[in-house]
C-alpha cells in the first residue's frame, strides 16, 4: 500500500515537473513583459520543488524496488540517465529565464525552440523504459 502511495505521488509530480517545464518553454519562445516575472516565479515556486520530488519519490520507489544495483538492471541505469538530462534540460530553461527576466530582452527565444520536442522524446523513453522495463 505504502508502495502505491509513492507510486502516486511520483507520478503526480512527474506531472506538475513537465508540465511546469512545457509552460516555461512556452513563454519563453513568446516571452513578455508582463509574463515573463510571473513564469520565473512559477518555475521557482511550482516547476523546480515539482522536480525535487519527482527525485525525491524516485529514489525512494527505486529503494522500495531494490532496483538500485544488480537488481535494477540496464533499463534502470539508462532510466536515470535519462532522468539526468531531462534536470539538465530544465535548468538550461530555467538559466535562460533567468537571463531574460535580468536583461529584460523580451525577444523570442530560439534556442528552447527545441527544447520542448527534446523533452517529450526523454519522456517517452522514460515511460517506454519503465513500462516494459527492457534493455
Amino acid at each position: 500500500m505504502l508502495y502505491e502511495l509513492i507510486k502516486a505521488a511520483h507520478i503526480l509530480s512527474v506531472i506538475v515537473f513537465l508540465s511546469g517545464m512545457a509552460i516555461v518553454a512556452m513563454f519563453l519562445r513568446y516571452p513578455s513583459a508582463n509574463t515573463l516575472p510571473s513564469i520565473q516565479n512559477f518555475d521557482r515556486y511550482v516547476t523546480t520543488p515539482a522536480m525535487l520530488l519527482t527525485w525525491a519519490f524516485g529514489i525512494l520507489l527505486g529503494v522500495m524496488g531494490g532496483w538500485f544495483g544488480a537488481g535494477g538492471g540496464f533499463w534502470f541505469a539508462f532510466k536515470i540517465l535519462l532522468v539526468l538530462v531531462l534536470s539538465g534540460l530544465h535548468g538550461m530553461i530555467t538559466g535562460r529565464l533567468r537571463r531574460k527576466v535580468r536583461e529584460e530582452n523580451f525577444n523570442a527565444d530560439s534556442a528552447t525552440r527545441t527544447a520542448l520536442p527534446i523533452g517529450l522524446g526523454i519522456v517517452g523513453a522514460i515511460v517506454m523504459l519503465v513500462t516494459t522495463k527492457a534493455i
